[in-house]
């Protein structure tokens, strides 16, 4: 593996595309491996549209040898920085002559990584199917089914590693499998796992190569078939070998039962952080090593402040009292006589210390300059920003809106890529369940975890009131995702209150359904006249 070296401009090495010199595969810049294979400036492997890769096992190791010396290094120095283990300022040379030498880490890239995912991710894809008809139920049915798969198989922990993984390296890999008659996933990491597309205008993805570097073994992933490899060993043997296939008696290689499967596209699905597999760091990892340099300078002058030299003019210590100064913390100097004071030597005793100049203010004017820089360029709000400190509450849904306005435009072009990837996915799964379902009726709702302003928006819905629907009205409010269901929703709870009013008054006030009046003399809720003339009756009295 080809290790950066130490002189070498971190962001230039770890940017994809570097271009090639001196070495096997190059040619005055001319990325082409050999006849079949060309390497894109996206580190993006073509494969030649005439050629059968699962023929040619030798175009699969010049894949790998290049993948590993040039690509893989890479990658594991951005898992490094992610982690917290930042090589600029690790590999400096040492300081000279017992100096101080800190080496202080602030994990920007981990904090980029982190709060651009949470954000992206922090809600998972809401994945509906839906056609022109509203009422057919096998829509309902292939929706629970989606559901239902989707659980399965922990799809908003797997989706969130997917969309991470993509933030670290540029990009990231999801394998479908098959195990028995289910589809089940997972994520790979482009540290381990290449992804070989045709040289046509699509580019449509041909296989997946999975591989081991310590003995170089691994899988060469088809639409149809799943073939192990490994080197050949022995005198002269250098290139791989299919340990899967078996030959037949008219002679026809076969691969094992348990690694052929039929899926309609390649199951490893890419996604993209963007068109140049740019991760989210890669473009301010100089600024990031600039933070970690300034900031251990600083800790260093510290440390060396701490360790000052102490300087006596005029007077020769003797050694005990160079120790009683160590001990009691004192200093008295002082002539004992005239004759002691030296004419052409006329220098006083005297104590200082020696301190360097620190520059602190221009240090601290640097680092705020060089840390926005890094939220700006990388388009990833600062939620450390002291803008952020008051509450959501009291900031308005407009200027909320506006400071994340650089980060939504990341996440809206990441959404677009996922949404691709998605129906690649979901073009295996129908297949695999053979509904007959069409990928172009998939919708995919991604909802950023950015916060509101809930009463600024309670009172928007409470002005529109008599002036527009419902459904428009409850469109306003962030928490709901679906107005007209909500508007379904308080329908039928008015309708369920009104007929639970109607029960009880049915329980507590029965004679009134009667149109009658309940009494202790008349228990059957007729009605009762209380004076004392019936009709035809005479009250006793005369005109």
């Amino acid at each position: 593996m080809l290790s950066e070296p130490a002189s070498k401009n971190m962001q230039d090495y770890l940017l994809s595309g570097k271009r090639l010199k001196q070495d096997q595969y190059s040619n005055d810049g001319n990325t082409k491996l050999n006849s079949n294979v060309t390497i894109t400036d996206d580190d993006v492997f073509l494969y030649n549209s005439d050629a059968n890769i699962e023929k040619n096992l030798d175009d699969v190791l010049n894949i790998i040898h290049y993948h590993e010396t040039y690509i893989a290094n890479k990658y594991t120095i951005k898992r490094d920085y992610y982690k917290g283990r930042h090589r600029g300022i690790i590999n400096q040379p040492d300081k000279e002559m017992n100096k101080p030498d800190n080496r202080l880490i602030f994990n920007f890239p981990k904090k980029l990584v982190n709060t651009f995912n949470g954000y992206f991710s922090g809600e998972p894809v809401a994945i509906k199917y839906q056609t022109d008809s509203d009422t057919d139920s096998s829509t309902d049915a292939l929706n629970k089914q989606i559901q239902s798969w989707l659980n399965d198989n922990d799809y908003a922990d797997v989706f969130s590693e997917w969309s991470k993984q993509a933030d670290i390296y540029g990009r990231s890999y999801l394998r479908l499998y098959q195990v028995n008659s289910a589809i089940n996933m997972t994520v790979c990491s482009p540290r381990d796992t290449i992804v070989v597309y045709d040289d046509s205008v699509e580019h449509k993805p041909i296989c997946a190569i999975r591989y081991s570097t310590s003995l170089i073994e691994g899988t060469l992933i088809t639409p149809t078939r799943d073939y192990q490899f490994e080197q050949q060993t022995g005198k002269g043997a250098s290139g791989l070998q299919y340990t899967n296939v078996e030959t037949d008696d008219d002679g026809k290689q076969l691969v094992q039962s348990q690694d052929v499967h039929t899926f309609p596209i390649l199951p490893v699905i890419e996604l993209e952080e963007d068109d140049e597999r740019t991760g989210i760091f890669d473009d301010v990892i100089s600024l990031i090593d600039a933070i970690d340099s300034v900031q251990s300078a600083k800790d260093n002058d510290i440390s060396a402040f701490s360790n000052e030299y102490m300087v006596v003019k005029g007077q020769k210590l003797t050694a005990e009292q160079v120790k009683d100064i160590i001990d009691n913390r004192l200093i008295n100097l002082y002539q004992t006589n005239k004759a002691s004071f030296n004419a052409n030597n006329p220098i006083q005793p005297s104590v200082e210390f020696l301190t360097p100049d620190s520059n602190d203010e221009t240090q601290e004017h640097f680092l705020d300059r060089v840390i926005d820089q890094v939220y700006q360029i990388s388009q990833v709000v600062n939620l450390n920003d002291s803008n952020f400190g008051m509450s959501a509450q009291s900031i308005s849904g407009v200027a909320l809106l506006q400071r994340y306005q650089p980060m939504q435009a990341k996440a809206r072009t990441k959404a677009l890529k996922m949404d691709k990837a998605l129906r690649q996915v979901f073009t295996i799964l129908f297949a695999n369940w053979g509904n007959g379902a069409q990928i172009s009726d998939l919708t995919f709702d991604h909802k950023q975890s950015i916060p509101h302003n809930a009463l600024e928006e309670a009172q928007t819905v409470a002005t529109l009131d008599g002036q527009v629907s419902d459904v428009t009205k409850l469109g306003f409010l962030s928490g709901i995702d679906d107005p007209q269901k909500e508007v379904d929703r308080l329908d039928k709870q008015n309708k369920d209150n009104e007929q639970h009013a109607q029960e009880l008054a049915k329980q507590y006030l029965p004679d009134q359904q009667n149109g009658g009046v309940n009494d202790d003399n008349n228990q059957s809720g007729a009605p009762t006249d209380k004076s004392t003339n019936q009709p035809g009756q005479s009250d006793g009295q005369t005109e």
